[in-house]
């Protein structure tokens, strides 16, 4: 069954166009609060008590204070991995089916996946994604790379939105080497591009791009 949006604007304090979804109800719930983050970010999701909720919990969260939230999964097939206990782009969209009142359900697709990618955003488009995440300095790679164009097309011939996180990243903090996650693709002028070549594609710029904000 697909998104559907029982959603009712007049009776909403905000939209949360930015939400993560926390721990996966599949698996079980990780021991001594620990969510499944890397572990650099471990200790900022437990000191803001984040990271922690199932869909449906996070769900229940939001409609208590008559707010809906964008909410998306992660893509189980990245060729970076996925993370123990997350929860993958299925799971997210049968929960947004049950709680459609007040989630919005955004998916992530990996681009380097390719052709496979593209494939792939058409279905969880069928199955009601309403839009797509990316972590360019996570993912490591240029938004405006042409590599990547075909994903983007199928975004544009659905008008549907692209939100991309931007500057710096709490992910790898603590970590040698941060990580290996590399500042750079949090710079946010490549987007220019994708806004001139992709008109139908409504981009959304998470964070302030620190320490690019003055672009």
């Amino acid at each position: 069954m697909a998104w559907e949006s029982r959603i009712e604007l007049d009776q909403l304090h905000a939209i949360d166009v930015h939400v993560h979804a926390g721990i996966s109800a599949r698996t079980p719930r990780p021991e001594s609060g620990e969510g499944p983050e890397p572990a650099g970010v471990r200790g900022i999701q437990k000191r803001i008590g984040a990271g922690q909720q199932t869909p449906d919990e996070t769900a229940a969260y939001y409609r208590d204070r008559r707010i809906a939230a964008v909410i998306w999964g992660v893509d189980p097939q990245a060729t970076g991995g996925f993370r123990p206990g997350a929860v993958d782009n299925d799971e997210l969209l049968e929960a947004a089916c049950r709680n459609s009142d007040v989630l919005i359900p955004f998916v992530m697709v990996d681009p380097w996946r390719g052709h496979a990618g593209a494939l792939e955003a058409e279905r969880l488009i069928q199955a009601g994604a309403r839009g797509f995440k990316f972590h360019p300095p996570v993912q490591a790679f240029w938004p405006n790379d042409r590599h990547f164009y075909e994903l983007y097309e199928v975004l544009n011939a659905h008008r549907l939105p692209a939100l991309f996180h931007t500057g710096q990243t709490a992910v790898g903090q603590g970590a040698p080497g941060g990580g290996g996650i590399r500042l750079k693709y949090g710079n946010p002028m490549p987007l220019d591009d994708l806004a001139v070549d992709f008109p139908e594609m409504p981009i959304i710029m998470a964070h302030p791009s620190f320490p690019w904000q003055e672009e």
